[in-house]
């Protein structure tokens, strides 16, 4: 305790208090520079000024010595460092010049004189250190050469001081330009490696995988990237020193983790070509067991090696959960299409009323078997016997009928009572598994029934003007969900003698792109409707009528209706010698080629072909288009005739 208040009290004499508070390496490596220089000084002037028989000598020592122990008292201030050396500096200056200009031990003792310059120049800076220093040599010289100098020097020892002099300043000078130079150049480096790191820092943390550093002991290193926390789904926040295997521990058998520390030994070996690790990697993917759940994650390991460095291996672990089960789900759905798909290719080539005879016998046969599973005096073996009988009927009739995917199904249940039935005794958990597996085709024979139905509703659908209205909804739905808009389609009144004449196609096409139209253009997303005070969703109106031997088409929606400013400055920049524009005019660059308020062009619109081919079928067919559009919506009536 006592030895470390006297290193305490030794620390705050030779170097302050003020030391210790300073943040800057340059500030503190001045500080500790002025500080020794003036403490150093003040022992040898002291010595001098006792030693010394003349009274102004001595005074001047003296002087000189309290202005340095004034400077320590400075330093230790809250001083400006940069403005503490400026007075004594100056004055040690002056005693330099008068012991050269005194030729005080035939100017041996004026080698004062020559540590002026580097003592100048390094703690009062560049600018205000060469002013004092040539102006010091400027005096020494004057006084050197005077006829009033108190002592008659030898003309070559007064040359050889003021070279010498000169020789020093210029290298001083050289010397600092060099250092402040390179301290500029070790601050802008600096400056480039923090940015750089936080760049990098920034680039870890915001990718979705997690990056990390791995040692030799297979100890996570500090600076990995912060998704990996949240991949882990670790117990603690902080990774660094957490050795690899440890996390894996749950997720992995014990023979699985010795082989991964014999991978990770390969890695670090380079037994073998990063090719072949790549292939050989024991995680390229595998089940992550965490707080009760497992995750999916991938991963990739490679070497790196610097110079003068520990090699270490660089992690990329990156959760794919979401990606396999949509694998995992576009599959099944997938499986499920084609199964579909084939029943139904079974179904249409099966006449109806034999099918639905088939049907019938089906539900016969399970009806019967249901009953032998209730019936208690049957033993459990006479049961699956007689169950097996029906199920093998339903199996031959579905393959005569060439039902190939049922009968595929009902061969599998055989299977599995076949098993039952080789049994030596036969309980009731295998006749309630067998009840299960009934179940299940069950719901194979439900599905051929949905595919009759489906069939049979197509055909009474199928005619011509559900099949113009489903198309349109489809148009509807495909446009406004890949616009991320709600919108409705409201069906009005539909004459079929339109649709049976040669307009049905014209009308179905200037349809299609009206509706495109508006949904892109017209009808605003939910947020803005409702900031409109307007429903959350929109709708489309069109009915198509035949009065007075015309076809009336009259299609309407409930959006913005035609934004004229930005038709505007679109027709402004294919016509900028256009004076005056009116709404007519806007009007009719509306309808023509090439012409979109569209900035993108995408599969949905943007090509400003819609309308243009709207005008031309209008014309084609001798019609007319009559438009009205408002801030509530924009209605559209086109006028054609039968003959």
């Amino acid at each position: 305790m006592k030895k470390s208040k006297f290193g305490g009290f030794l620390r705050s004499f030779f170097l302050g208090k003020r030391y210790y508070e300073l943040t800057s390496i340059d500030d503190q490596v001045r500080y500790m520079t002025m500080n020794s220089i003036f403490m150093v000084a003040i022992i040898p002037l002291v010595l001098l000024g006792i030693s010394m028989d003349d009274p102004m000598r001595r005074f001047i020592d003296f002087f000189i010595a309290g202005l340095c122990f004034l400077a320590l008292l400075m330093i230790r201030s809250k001083i400006p460092l940069k403005v503490v050396p400026v007075f004594p500096v100056t004055v040690f200056g002056a005693y330099c010049v008068y012991l050269a200009y005194s030729g005080d031990m035939n100017l041996w003792a004026a080698i004062w004189l020559f540590a002026f310059p580097p003592i100048v120049i390094f703690l009062c800076r560049m600018t205000v250190g060469i002013i004092e220093s040539v102006a010091a040599i400027i005096i020494t010289g004057i006084f050197l050469y005077t006829p009033y100098a108190p002592v008659n020097v030898d003309s070559e020892i007064r040359s050889r001081v003021i070279l010498a002099y000169i020789l020093i300043l210029s290298l001083t000078v050289i010397y600092e330009r060099i250092s402040i130079l390179k301290d500029r150049k070790e601050k802008s480096l600096q400056a480039e490696l923090v940015q750089e790191k936080n760049i990098i820092q920034i680039m870890k943390d915001n990718i979705p995988q997690g990056i990390f550093l791995m040692d030799k002991e297979l100890k996570i290193l500090p600076l990995y990237s912060l998704p990996l926390v949240s991949i882990f789904s670790y117990y603690e926040d902080n990774l660094t020193g957490k050795n690899f295997l440890d996390i894996l521990s749950n997720s992995l058998e014990t023979k699985q983790l010795q082989i991964l520390k014999g991978y990770f030994d390969m890695v670090f070996n380079k037994k073998k070509s990063p090719k072949v690790l790549d292939a050989a990697n024991p995680l390229y993917e595998f089940d992550y067991k965490v707080d009760n759940q497992i995750k999916i994650l991938a991963s990739k390991f490679s070497l790196i090696e610097a110079d003068g460095a520990e090699p270490v291996i660089i992690g990329i672990i990156q959760d794919i959960t979401r990606e396999k089960e949509f694998e995992r789900e576009m599959q099944t759905r997938k499986e499920s299409q084609e199964d579909e798909m084939k029943n139904m290719f079974d179904v249409i080539q099966i006449d109806p009323l034999v099918f639905n005879d088939f049907i019938d016998d089906t539900d016969s046969n399970f009806n019967y078997i249901n009953s032998l599973l209730k019936d208690k005096t049957l033993n459990e073996r006479q049961v699956v016997t007689k169950f097996f009988q029906n199920i093998h009927a339903i199996k031959s009739n579905a393959i005569i009928l060439g039902l190939e995917t049922f009968g595929q199904k009902l061969h599998e249940m055989e299977d599995e009572i076949k098993k039952v039935l080789d049994k030596s005794d036969i309980g009731v958990d295998d006749t309630f598994k067998l009840a299960i597996l009934l179940e299940q085709v069950m719901q194979e024979k439900d599905s051929y029934i949905k595919i009759i139905k489906k069939i049979e509703s197509f055909k009474a659908s199928n005619k011509l003007d559900t099949v113009f209205v489903n198309t349109l909804i489809r148009a509807v739905e495909k446009t406004s969900r890949e616009t991320k808009k709600e919108v409705d389609l409201r069906v009005g009144r539909i004459d079929m003698s339109v649709l049976e004449s040669k307009l049905r196609k014209p009308i179905k096409d200037i349809l299609f792109q009206c509706v495109k139209n508006s949904i892109y253009h017209g009808i605003e997303t939910p947020d803005e409707r409702i900031r409109k005070n307007k429903r959350r969703n929109s709708f489309l109106d069109f009915s198509i009528i035949e009065d007075n031997g015309n076809a009336e088409i009259i299609f309407s929606d409930d959006g913005s209706g035609f934004n004229w400013e930005q038709i505007k400055e679109k027709y402004l920049k294919k016509h900028p010698e256009a004076k005056a524009i009116d709404k007519k005019t806007l009007l009719s660059a509306v309808f023509t080629p090439e012409f979109s308020t569209s900035e993108d062009t995408n599969i949905i619109a943007g090509r400003g072909v819609g309308l243009s081919l709207v005008k031309d079928l209008v014309k084609e067919f001798n019609g007319s288009i009559k438009i009205n559009s408002t801030d509530s919506g924009l209605t559209l009536k086109f006028v054609f005739p039968m003959i």
